[in-house]
This record gives structure tokens, sequence and C-alpha cells, in this order.
């Protein structure tokens, strides 16, 4: 039972997180679902909710941003997503967690430096970067560091609006894909994830209606710092409790 209300909790909270900036629901969902839940379950627990989150997103603001922009990078994602699929058959859910953690935590780290990386192929870039992006996200359930770092550094969307519109099309169509893909290679268990999945429509609303309010009124940096703050303490505490588990 408290097991149940902790994940809505954090599945609110990070409901409220992407509704404000346009990403960050499975940065915060991965390493607060993974020290109550498996790590397969984790992972498709938040591809699953975040296609709930991204389609309440979309009908409250349908004018920002374009599925045509992102089409060319959800290309990518899905070759990556089909290996991704193939990963999570062969290693184990301790493996997986502490895999997890550490894209956490660097991902974390990149993004609180606003770390920067120049180059004059952005296609190729791209690519690259939607296919890192598309294996995350059948592995780990999160997808977004990759493309939100690209997208922030090649300053491709000044427009907050339109850079929220986009992000939320590109995290709709990649995990519906990773939920098709994942289900083909076994990886979706029934279990509780559908019943978790249902029983979070309430508390994502809550927490998309919440960020909504919100949104033009907070200072969307200084709540990323601290949310980022968040994922580095959860990751670490992710992977030092498996390693914990197998020294003693």
């Amino acid at each position: 039972m408290l097991t149940d209300v902790y994940v809505l909790i954090v599945l609110m909270l990070s409901s409220f997180l992407h509704t404000i900036t346009g990403f960050g629901f499975a940065i915060i969902t991965a390493p607060l679902l993974a020290l109550a839940l498996e790590a397969r379950e984790t992972a498709m627990l938040i591809v699953t909710t975040s296609i709930i989150v991204m389609l309440f997103i979309l009908r409250a603001a349908k004018n920002e941003g374009s599925f045509k922009a992102i089409l060319p990078i959800v290309g990518a994602a899905i070759v990556g997503a089909i290996p991704g699929a193939y990963i999570v058959t062969v290693i184990s859910n301790d493996g997986l967690k502490i895999f997890i953690g550490i894209v956490l935590i660097v991902a974390a780290t990149a993004m609180w430096k606003d770390y920067s990386l120049q180059t004059k192929k952005q296609k190729f870039v791209l690519s690259i970067v939607g296919i890192i992006s598309g294996f995350l996200s059948t592995t780990t359930g999160v997808s977004g560091p990759p493309v939100i770092l690209y997208y922030l550094n090649a300053k491709a969307e000044e427009n907050k609006d339109v850079f929220r519109g986009n992000l939320t099309r590109y995290f709709l169509l990649l995990n519906i894909v990773a939920i098709i893909i994942s289900y083909a290679s076994g990886n979706v268990q029934s279990g509780k994830l559908w019943l978790y999945t249902l029983l979070a429509v309430p508390a994502l609303y809550i927490g998309f209606y919440l960020g909504e309010r919100f949104f033009h009124r907070l200072n969307a940096e200084l709540f990323k710092k601290i949310s980022l703050a968040m994922v580095l303490f959860s990751s670490i505490a992710v992977v030092v409790s498996v390693l914990a588990k197998h020294l003693y």
C-alpha cells in the first residue's frame, strides 16, 4: 500500500515538472521509482504514464510546435530502440538498475553544467542523438537527456512554448514506438504495470493541472536545478543500494 502511494506521488511530481519545463518526466521518475520497483517495471511504467502526460499537454497547447519538425529524429530513435529492447532481455535486474543510475548521473551532470558540443554536421549529430535516445527509451525509459541537450546546444528553439511543444510530440511518438517494440520483444509484463498506469491518471492530471498554472510564473531554471539535484542524489542512491546488496 505504501509503495502504491509512493509511486503515485512520484508520478504526480514528475508530471508537474514536465508540464513546466517541457522535459524532466522520465529523468525524475526513473531513479525514484527504481528505489521501490524492479528496473524493467520502472522503465515500462515511465513509458506508459509519460504518454498520458504528453496527451494532456498536447490537448492544452495544440499550436505549440509541430510533428513535422521532429520526424527525422523520431526515425533515428526507432533504429536505437530495437537493440535496446533486446538488451533488456539479457541483462539482470540489478545490472539494469546500475545502468539506469549511471545514465542519469551523467545526464543530470551534463544538464546542470549546460554542457555544449559545437559541430557543423548537424544532421549527423541529430541522427546519433536520436539513436541514443531510442536505445535509452527501451532500456531505461529515460529518452530525454540526449535530445534536450542537442536542442539546447543547437539553440533550435528560442521560444519556450515551441520548444515544449516539439519535445512533447517527440516523447509521445517515441514512447508509443517503445511500447510496441518492447511488447514484441516480450519485455512488457502485465503484473501491476497496467493497474499502476490506470491508477496514475488522476495523479498525472493533478501534476499537469498545477504545472499549467505555474508554467508562466515559476522560475523554470531554478526549478530545473532543484530537480536535477534530486535526480543526482536518488540516482546515486540506486547505484549504492545495488552495490551494497552484493558487497554485504
